[in-house]
């Protein structure tokens, strides 16, 4: 009975999923990725922001410090949200890295300030290197609104 129920669930989900459209966007609005991927990918409701770091569009050029990086990335993703009709409020999950984890508090500081009542889930590592030799990249997870 267990088998049967299981296999009718799966079959529902497949059914259900293969409606669905995988999108991939490239937006005008934050600088051009600096490899070959998309800023984002939606599957359904659910957004998969690539990691983003603190480059400003107008310039390309990487902003100094980790404090004016970390701004640049949440107002990068804010608009990359936007354009898959989210927000920041509708992020589900974020995964910070940091070029060194003497950022960790500073980061802390100016990530809260975004966020209006909820936090996501977060993972926060510290890698040896980051792409422009970055500060830090943040990449999110998020869900349309």
């Amino acid at each position: 009975m267990n088998r049967i129920f299981i296999l009718i669930l799966m079959l529902a989900c497949f059914s259900c999923s293969s409606k669905m459209e995988t999108i991939r966007v490239t937006h005008s609005g934050v600088p051009k990725p600096i490899g070959p991927y998309s800023h984002s990918t939606s599957y359904g409701n659910v957004i998969f922001v690539s990691g983003q770091i603190g480059i400003d569009q107008k310039t390309n050029m990487l902003k100094d410090g980790v404090e004016q990086q970390t701004v640049q990335i949440m107002e990068n993703l804010k608009t990359i949200l936007a354009d898959n009709q989210s927000d920041i409020e509708h992020i589900t999950k974020t995964t910070i890295f940091l070029a060194d984890m003497k950022y960790f508090e500073k980061v802390n500081e100016i990530y809260a300030k975004y966020f209006h009542g909820h936090f996501p889930a977060r993972t926060t590592i510290e890698v040896a290197s980051l792409p422009r030799n970055a500060n830090i990249e943040i990449e999110c997870i998020a869900v349309k609104r």
